[in-house]
């Protein structure tokens, strides 16, 4: 990896066909963020953030331009291996928490841990320990109907850290959830940034979001319009 780079984009351009013609969501980005960056794309709905998150995450694909993260050239990578890329060092975090209705707690926690052929024993030990990590070992065999808004985001925290992925991206992460649920999920991922160097990106225009981060990159009309380094970021509710 290049340095201490976690993400290197250059030149990006991000063009969707409309009609005839073409809209153009992201315009000659130019990006680096290091491991262990607590950064948050901020901007107005339209302003090419949860475009640009997609694209770092590999879900979609850059019009022009270089796109690194974690050391592979993302647009000279397969599907299969951005998947691969994804599964063993991204998690995922979205404000629909996106869990499986049928699964326990636990079962959600545990999926990315079987789609990484991780053994029987280690996946009980690693489940368990990001189950505490979120502070909902009363929960484990609860199901997502039996749980609070707040209680299913710390569910979809879990299964995003569980593997304790080099790289976690969040898409506006706090919007269904109320201040004290807010502030308790930003302390623990600061708590999971702090212990592991795990890097995080969120996507938001959330001022409770925006309060803990160290790093602010704004967006608007889907160009870089200020990278600003906070000197006094949150560090507790």
């Amino acid at each position: 990896m290049e340095n201490n780079a976690v993400i290197t984009i250059n030149n990006l351009v991000k063009r969707f066909p409309v009609g005839g013609d073409f809209f153009t969501a992201l315009k000659d980005v130019d990006l680096k963020l290091n491991k262990g960056e607590f950064t948050g794309l901020v901007g107005p709905s339209g302003s090419g953030k949860t475009t640009l998150l997609n694209i770092i995450g590999g879900l979609d694909s850059p019009s022009e331009g270089q796109v690194s993260v974690l050391g592979q050239a993302l647009n000279d990578t397969s599907h299969g291996d951005r998947a691969r890329l994804r599964r063993e060092h991204m998690g995922f975090i979205f404000q629909s928490y996106n869990l499986l209705p049928v699964y326990t707690v636990f079962e959600n926690v545990e999926l990315p841990l079987i789609l990484n052929k991780v053994e029987s024993r280690e996946r009980e030990e690693k489940v368990t320990q990001a189950i505490e990590w979120v502070g909902l070992s009363d929960k484990r065999d609860s199901r997502p109907a039996m749980l609070s808004g707040g209680e299913c985001q710390r569910t979809a925290i879990a299964r995003a850290i569980v593997h304790q992925p080099a790289l976690v991206l969040a898409d506006e992460p706090t919007a269904n959830l109320d201040a004290e649920n807010s502030h308790h999920i930003m302390k623990i991922m600061l708590q999971l940034n702090h212990e592991l160097s795990t890097s995080f990106i969120f996507a938001t225009h959330d001022e409770k979001i925006m309060a803990y981060l160290r790093r602010i990159i704004h967006l608007d009309d889907g160009q870089i319009t200020e990278d600003e380094k906070i000197k006094n970021p949150k560090t507790s509710a």
